[in-house]
């Protein structure tokens, strides 16, 4: 299949994609990222560029600061882009994100401003940090198996009133589970023994894109 570079596009991470020491390079060399990090103190009340530049990683990996994390990133980085690529950003087509990866695109898409972006995901990031703090949850990563068989294994993992189900299709062989805790301790043995190549657990905060989310709506 040949791609058709005259019609590129543009995709953004969700939340599990940060890590301590990001946007330092960005900010190091470009002066839009340093004045993006600036208007997100302002509007966060806080200094995000240090926490993402010096962790601590548990602090970043909190949804209520991740979320914002990425998104400052995201555009940062793709403002920097385009300032340095201003033929191929012309010919971007879309704009498009994983999770809160779509906040970030539809900023950068012109459909929100920076400030009034990065508030919502400030909020977003609020709402969604409280359900996981209420509730033992969290997510992860199983490679090797297609949905049918991931969608059985969580069947099996479950135990009563317990939520655990694919909640992210990343690509073939590569698909995000969501749920309880307890449930998710024992998805490793059970998709090993349906096949699975590995499980990698993610750093994000709950159970994102399930029922246990009902609350941050």
């Amino acid at each position: 299949m040949s791609l058709d570079a005259a019609k590129p596009a543009i995709l953004f991470p969700g939340q599990g994609a940060q890590t301590p020491g990001m946007g330092t390079w960005l900010c190091a060399e470009y002066s839009i990222a340093n004045e993006l990090f600036g208007e997100a103190a302002d509007v966060l009340g806080y200094d995000l560029k240090s926490l993402c530049a010096d962790g601590p990683a548990e602090k970043l990996n909190e949804t209520v600061h991740s979320q914002p994390a990425l998104f400052v990133v995201g555009v940062a980085a793709a403002r920097v882009h385009d300032d340095l690529n201003p033929e191929l950003a012309k010919k971007i087509v879309a704009a498009a994100g994983l999770s809160l990866g779509e906040y970030t695109a539809v900023c950068y898409a012109g459909g929100v401003s920076f400030a009034d972006g990065l508030k919502l995901v400030q909020k977003r990031g609020e709402a969604m940090q409280a359900c996981a703090d209420a509730t033992e949850s969290g997510m992860a990563s199983v490679l090797g198996l297609d949905l049918e068989k991931l969608t059985a294994v969580c069947e099996e993992c479950r135990s009563g009133d317990e939520i655990l189900q694919p909640a992210n299709l990343l690509c073939p062989g590569n698909i995000a589970v969501s749920g309880h805790r307890s449930a998710l301790e024992r998805l490793e043995p059970a998709a090993s023994a349906a096949g699975a190549m590995k499980v990698v657990p993610l750093s994000v905060a709950g159970a994102f894109h399930t029922p246990i989310m009902d609350g941050a709506v």
